[in-house]
This record gives C-alpha cells, sequence and structure tokens, in this order.
C-alpha cells in the first residue's frame, strides 16, 4: 500500500518531544514498516497552526489526492491535521471521494464505518475547543498586559527605547510632525517634508501610513491600546466597521503628546478621513500578487452587475496573466476583497503570533550579517584599486610606464572603484534594522487601511510586499453566488 506521511508542527511545539518533525517522521516511518507500506509522498507544514487548511503542504495534499499517488494518509495524531471540526469533515468527504484511506499512528480509529467517522468527528470538536481555548487565553494575557499598563508586544514604537524611556532627538521629530499636520496638511505631504529635512524614522523615510499611525496611537498621549476590528457584514463591505474587545489604559510611560492635543489632532482627523473607497476605484494589490500555480503574475480585471435600481456595481479581481492568454492554468480569478480579506487576516496572525516577530528579527539579523560581510568585502576590493592606482602613477613617475599605458590602466580601474561605490552605498542604505521598516508598517497596516484611498493602499502594499503568492485547492470558481472561493496566501516576499 503506498502511504503519504503528513506532519505538522507549530513553532511552539517544535521542541516538544514526540511533536518534532523529526520525531513524527520516525514515528510515520516506523509505522509504515510495520505494515509493510511504501511511503509513496511526505508532506511537512513547519510553524503552521491547524486553526484551518491555509498552509503550503496541506494544500498540495488536497491537490495530489485525485492524482492517485497514493492509497492512505498517514499521521501522528489527528491534531496533527486539523483542530477545525468543519475541516474534518470537508477532508473526511474528499478522501472518501477519491477512495483513500486515513491512519492515525497513536490513536484507534478508522473512517470505513459510520461510528468511525463519527469519532474522527468528535476527536475534531474537542481539538477545535482546544485551539479556541488556548487563543482566548493568549488575549487574555494580551488584555491582563494591557490593564497593567504594559505594551502587549510588538515594535518599539518611534521616540522610545525599549525600556519606555523617551529619546529627546525623537521626541523632537514627532512635535515637528503634529504641528506640520495641524498647519493643514495631509499625511502624505508631511511625510514628504520630514523626508526633505532629513527628519528620518531611525535611518527609514517616513510614509504617508507611519505619520498616520503616530497620530493616531494613543501610546504617544500616555494610553495603552490593544484589541481588534471586527466587520460589520461580509468582508466585502468595509463602510461600516466597529471596535469590538478595545481595551485602553494608562500607561507606565511618560506621554509625548499632551492628552488634550492628541485630542485635538484625533478630532480633525475624524473630519478629514473618508471611507477609503473613491469613485473611480483603483487595483490596491496591482503588480504584487502572483499565481501559485504557475508562478506567473495576476492582473486586473473588472465587470459589472446591473443593480436593481438601474446603476451597475464595478468588481475588480485579478486573474492569472497565464490564464488570461488561454495557456493553461486553471487558476480561478481572486475578487478584490477576497485578497484584501486573506491579507488582512495574515497581519491578523502575525500580531497574535508573537514568536513570527522574533522569526523576523532573527532574519533580519542574518540579514545584516550578510550585508555587512558583503560590505566589508568590497571595501577590501575598493582599497585593492586605490593601492593600484598609486602603483601606476608611481611607475609613471619613473619612467616605467607610458603615458597612455597610465591612461588606459586609470580608466579600467576607475571603472571598477565607481561600480564598487556604488554596490557599496546601495547597502549601507540597507544596513541597520533592514526589516524594522518592515515590522512597524505590518503592525500598522490593520489600524490605518480603511482610511487610505485608493491609491494610497496601492501605495502602501508595494512599498510593504514585493509578492503575495495566492493559492486555491479548486480549478475553478464555483459556489453559491456571494461566496468567497477557498483560498490562502502560499507565500510572501516583502521589499
Amino acid at each position: 500500500m503506498r502511504a503519504a506521511l503528513y506532519i505538522r508542527v507549530s513553532t511552539d511545539e517544535q521542541a516538544e518531544e514526540g511533536f518534532s518533525i523529526e520525531g513524527q517522521k520516525n514515528r510515520l516511518r516506523s509505522f509504515c514498516d510495520s505494515q509493510d507500506w511504501m511511503i509513496s509522498k511526505v508532506y511537512i507544514d513547519d510553524g503552521y497552526s491547524a486553526k484551518d487548511l491555509n498552509r503550503p503542504q496541506m494544500q498540495q495534499l488536497i491537490k495530489d489526492i485525485p492524482n492517485d499517488e497514493f492509497d492512505i494518509i498517514l499521521i501522528y495524531k489527528l491534531n496533527r491535521l486539523t483542530r477545525s471540526a468543519a475541516d474534518c469533515d470537508y477532508l473526511l468527504k474528499l478522501f472518501d471521494r477519491y477512495n483513500i484511506k486515513f491512519q492515525s499512528c497513536t490513536e484507534s480509529y478508522e473512517t470505513r464505518t459510520a461510528t468511525g467517522r463519527l469519532f474522527i468527528r468528535l476527536m475534531a470538536d474537542i481539538a477545535q475547543w482546544e485551539r479556541e481555548n488556548i487563543a482566548e487565553n493568549v488575549r487574555f494575557g494580551m488584555e491582563q498586559m494591557v490593564k497593567e499598563g504594559q505594551r502587549p508586544g510588538g515594535p518599539v514604537p518611534f521616540g522610545y527605547d525599549k525600556d519606555g524611556k523617551i529619546i529627546p532627538e525623537e521626541a523632537a521629530v514627532l512635535h515637528e510632525l503634529r504641528q506640520l499636520y495641524m498647519s493643514g496638511n495631509g499625511f502624505k505631504t508631511v511625510a514628504s517634508i520630514l523626508n526633505n529635512r532629513g527628519l528620518l524614522r531611525r535611518g527609514f523615510s517616513w510614509t504617508a501610513q507611519t505619520v498616520y499611525y503616530v497620530l493616531d496611537n494613543p501610546y504617544y498621549a500616555g494610553k495603552i491600546r490593544w484589541g481588534t476590528k471586527k466587520m460589520n457584514g461580509k468582508y466585502a463591505s468595509r463602510k461600516k466597521e466597529e471596535k469590538v474587545n478595545c481595551i485602553f489604559s494608562d500607561g507606565s510611560h511618560e506621554p509625548i503628546f499632551a492628552m488634550e492635543a492628541y485630542e485635538e489632532h484625533t478630532r480633525r482627523m475624524k473630519v478629514r478621513s473618508f471611507g477609503g473607497y473613491t469613485k473611480a476605484r483603483e487595483y490596491w494589490f496591482a503588480g504584487i500578487l502572483r499565481c501559485a500555480k504557475c508562478g506567473s503574475a495576476m492582473t486586473g480585471r473588472y465587470h459589472q452587475n446591473k443593480r436593481k435600481d438601474g446603476s451597475f456595481n464595478k468588481i475588480l479581481s485579478y486573474i492569472c496573466s497565464k490564464r488570461q492568454m488561454s495557456n493553461g492554468c486553471d487558476m480561478p480569478m481572486f475578487r478584490q476583497e477576497l485578497v484584501e480579506r486573506l491579507v488582512l487576516d495574515y497581519v491578523d496572525q502575525i500580531k497574535l503570533n508573537l514568536s513570527k516577530v522574533d522569526e523576523m528579527e532573527q532574519e533580519a539579523k542574518q540579514e545584516r550579517h550578510k550585508v555587512e560581510s558583503e560590505l566589508d568585502e568590497l571595501r577590501k576590493q575598493l582599497s585593492e584599486v586605490q593601492k593600484r592606482k598609486k602603483k601606476w602613477q608611481y611607475a609613471f613617475a619613473n619612467d616605467l610606464m607610458s603615458e597612455d599605458d597610465l591612461r588606459e590602466r586609470s580608466n579600467e580601474e576607475k571603472l571598477v572603484e565607481d561600480s564598487l561605490a556604488e554596490r557599496i552605498k546601495a547597502l549601507q542604505n540597507q544596513t541597520g534594522d533592514l526589516r524594522e521598516e518592515v515590522m512597524d508598517t505590518l503592525f500598522d497596516m490593520r489600524d490605518i487601511w480603511d482610511v487610505l484611498d485608493d491609491k494610497e493602499k496601492n501605495e502602501f502594499v508595494t512599498t510593504l510586499f514585493q509578492t503575495i503568492e495566492l493559492d486555491t485547492p479548486i480549478g475553478k470558481a464555483h459556489g453559491r453566488k456571494g461566496q468567497f472561493i477557498p483560498a490562502s496566501i502560499k507565500s510572501i516576499e516583502y521589499v
């Protein structure tokens, strides 16, 4: 019998005995040996939660099921596969449709009888309860930190050090920022003025989004806020919105803005804010999206639905460029509101899973080390060029080289020198916390997204993301009208 092994581990479980990738792999291989099964496929999702099926290797497994590549799917425990009762039901029906058997090597149940399938569904319900209970405990811990006046994680706000002490030079920039805004300038104009004056954010340029974040953040007025946003109605409609579970408390840090000043400029922001849509709607994710099935870019497309009152509703979507040219890709179209939901959910997951922040900070350290190593090598090469130039000049001065030879040598060295200097300058602009700007902007995204117009949303995603790869287990859109297709973000690359 051909077996497919599915292995999943979340970051928190990585170190636990038995739940590690290697631990699960060894147990599953031993089980296959005892049953005389041949291992035909191995799927490993490293660092993913089982709250849903939006995991790269899980999506690949679902795609491979119709291809008759294995007869049975073997897991370590049911909660490695899913912690959602609805997803469990979906997978069992999918396995049954293609006559795929299902087995856990540590739990005694089977899927061939109604009793066996019922038991699995009961176990999935328990796993879902456990996951939701853990999430509630995490949120409770965050809320308790806020109530005690502590920041619930995330990057240190500009203007403060890691101990919550004010950095005078940065605080002066923040006061200038507020003054520029209160003088009648918009977010983008304020950012442009600060950048032109060289008043940067720890070496990074200001943007309309980061200006908004400073003005909106009550931390600068001595308060700590923690909470999430909830949409009323479908994700497609973002006009009606309210904050739920938002908690405010007095922080233990010294404020930079007086509360009266904070309330004054936030009132002005509210008066000048808008719903996020302009009459001429634009594609927010243009130039960013990629098709996970064939790797091609996804381009914008729209169609219109006629309303009952005779007016037309313009619906924006993204289509794989290869499919658009009828070159064989079967990726369905993604509505813009679906992409928006996927991206914002991704940001929410990052904010809740602080280990992801640690991973990104570790990536930043590795990237900085790589850049510094390259800079050292380039500086050595530049030093060698300058030494050679002095040798040519010495040779010419002592009649060991003609003027034409000196000129030729000097021109050659000048080209190398200019190339090295240009590369050094480019790398120097990347030094410092290379990911700090990404982290700050990512944490700000949910809070500021709905006050941006269409053009600003596109500017936001293009300054934050290099590519967003979209995936779906289906080959063509289907389902009831008005429903989103099942979809996930397979990968994200930052600028």
